[in-house]
């Protein structure tokens, strides 16, 4: 009876405050609360809601955040353990590194949030997430090894490099899964076209 009651008690706990039993939380952040007004730029934030680190060596994250009572989100693959790219305070143009980061949708909630996106970045309306997993060259904005349960940790994100695609755009990554989130922040506005065209379908 014990046991019983106190499995009772911990279900309640849960429900109320949103807890899991791995210790992520089902409580959804605002997409726009990261965002300082007087800066105008669009950085959006996530929770992070599940992850796993997989045999090879990437994490598989699921993001997901609400806006105007809608839930929005995606899934990106994070490689663990990159290298810092800041050594004796200066860049190491060696450490960009390929198929780092991978972006994928998660259906109708992906469909919302690239529609959110363009509409945030003044953009023609969208409302398809592209089918397309999206791979990314990075460059780790770090002065440690990017473990990335050891705190925050800080990536700028390349599309289309080479622009073979035309569709050259960067952006930042920053992950903080002790803290259970994921920002995706602007570098220029002159990358919101490409980013909401190699988002969307």
């Amino acid at each position: 009876m014990r046991t019983l009651t106190l499995i009772l008690i911990m279900g309640l706990f849960n429900s109320l405050f949103g807890t899991k039993a791995n210790g992520q939380t089902n409580e959804l952040i605002e997409l726009t609360s990261n965002q300082d007004e007087e800066e105008g730029w669009q950085d959006l934030i996530f929770t992070v809601t599940n992850k796993e680190l997989q045999t090879d060596g990437y994490w598989n994250i699921t993001c997901k955040a609400t806006h105007k009572g809608s839930i929005v989100g995606f899934r990106i693959f994070i490689l663990e353990g990159i290298e810092a790219g800041i050594v004796n305070d200066d860049f190491d143009n060696t450490k960009f590194i390929w198929d780092a980061f991978r972006i994928e949708g998660i259906g109708e909630e992906s469909d919302r949030l690239v529609n959110i996106m363009s509409q945030l970045y003044g953009q023609q309306t969208v409302t398809k997430f592209t089918d397309e997993q999206l791979t990314y060259v990075a460059f780790p904005l770090n002065r440690n090894k990017a473990n990335l349960e050891d705190g925050i940790f800080k990536f700028k994100l390349f599309f289309d490099d080479n622009n073979e695609r035309e569709l050259y755009s960067e952006f930042y990554l920053n992950p903080n899964l002790p803290n259970g989130t994921l920002e995706l922040n602007e570098k220029d506005e002159e990358y919101r076209t490409n980013i909401i065209k190699h988002l969307s379908k």
